[in-house]
């Protein structure tokens, strides 16, 4: 861990994302909306609205999955804006030993819907693999705390390659002939954005779910899009950004590993043509992540690392986590307050924010979900 922090300042400076005579009042009315109108241009592009039709069809329910643990719905997304169309597939299961005022987990996945649990009479689509990340999602242990599950694949929602815009969402709004490479305004992570609020939608549909204790959980990736998903949508409780790195909840300024110039060349898809202009230069940016962040103020926040997982930086991802308190303070939190960077597996839970450091690599496992989940309970 001595290469993750040596030299380097855990008060380093930062521009504040707060007014000189911010209040509660004035960051919920104003500021947050400017800020979020920043990283909308710069680093994330638009999230599309919702379509004109939207509707949820369970093509299958399965009362005694998981050995009884849980129901298992199979659900097709249909979505209609005009004469365009587009469909995702989600997976959902329900604890069965709880009823009523569910807390979910909702989040996208990178394998494909039957890559997430081992049970062998889930259907396979084209290219998936049986259970290849069953560790990732622990679906038993969800269902033994009193957790429903709602996950889809990121690809039904935008390929995760440079011409995935044809056959993204975006086609409900843009002829295809306007979805090239270069039309970089309509991003992988806007619209992987889109696809966590209509699973939330989907959550809200059944009864048993509390709609106040909907979170977004990502990985990778996926966790910065957790990020800017719950800061454009308020009916998230709370998000889990999991070893999310550059362009994630990891500061931008004083990075190791990834950084913006990598992303730009490699991954351009995923941010619109503005953000290369700091490659490089990261300093110039006008925010840094503890900004991001601070957009899910005043609702619960955990930020995830692994020691291991220096492409992400943890260092950085401590340190967004705990600059984040200044919002947070608007509130009456404190954040994670002064605490300093842990030792792996000692994780600092806060006042509505939380930060640990899991020993190991670039991954979820079993005890990512333990933090997860008693994080959660003492937030709700």
């Amino acid at each position: 861990m001595n290469e993750l922090i040596q030299n380097r300042n855990e008060e380093l400076p930062l521009p504040s994302p707060l007014d000189p005579a911010a209040t509660a009042a004035g960051w919920l009315n104003k500021r947050r909306n400017e800020i979020l109108a920043l990283y909308e241009k710069v680093m994330y592009g638009r999230i599309p609205p919702r379509p004109a039709t939207l509707r949820f069809e369970i093509t299958r329910e399965v009362p005694d999955a998981l050995g009884g643990l849980a129901r298992r719905r199979e659900v097709t997304l249909h979505f209609q804006n005009g004469a365009n169309s587009h469909t995702a597939k989600a997976l959902w299961y329900l604890p069965n030993a709880s009823k009523g005022n569910l807390p979910v987990i909702v989040g996208l996945n990178f394998k494909g819907n039957a890559g997430c649990t081992d049970e062998s009479d889930l259907p396979l689509e084209e290219g998936e693999e049986r259970g290849i990340q069953a560790h990732r999602w622990q679906i038993p242990m969800l269902m033994k705390a009193g957790f429903s599950l709602i996950t889809a694949p990121r690809n039904h929602f935008f390929p995760d390659h440079i011409d995935g815009r044809k056959e993204s969402i975006f086609a409900l709004f843009h002829p295809r002939a306007e979805l090239t490479p270069e039309s970089r305004q309509y991003t992988a992570i806007s619209a992987w954005a889109w696809g966590y609020s209509r699973l939330l939608e989907l959550a809200m549909t059944d009864p048993e779910i509390d709609e106040r204790r909907i979170w977004a959980h990502g990985h990778s990736r996926l966790g910065k899009t957790a990020l800017w998903c719950a800061a454009n949508d308020p009916r998230f409780a709370g998000t889990v950004s999991n070893d999310s790195g550059c362009c994630g909840a990891a500061l931008c300024r004083d990075k190791i590993g990834e950084r913006i110039d990598f992303m730009v060349k490699n991954l351009s898809w995923w941010s619109p043509k503005r953000l290369d202009e700091y490659a490089n230069r990261e300093e110039a940016l006008p925010f840094d992540q503890h900004w991001l962040a601070a957009l899910i103020a005043p609702r619960p926040l955990l930020i995830a690392s692994a020691s291991e997982d220096t492409w992400a930086d943890p260092f950085n991802e401590y340190r967004c986590a705990r600059a984040v308190g200044e919002v947070y303070r608007l509130f009456g939190a404190d954040g994670i307050g002064s605490a300093h960077f842990p030792e792996p597996d000692q994780p600092i839970f806060g006042d509505r924010v939380g930060y640990y450091l899991r020993t190991g690599k670039h991954d979820v496992t079993a005890t990512d979900w333990k933090f997860v989940l008693e994080f959660i309970r003492r937030s709700c």
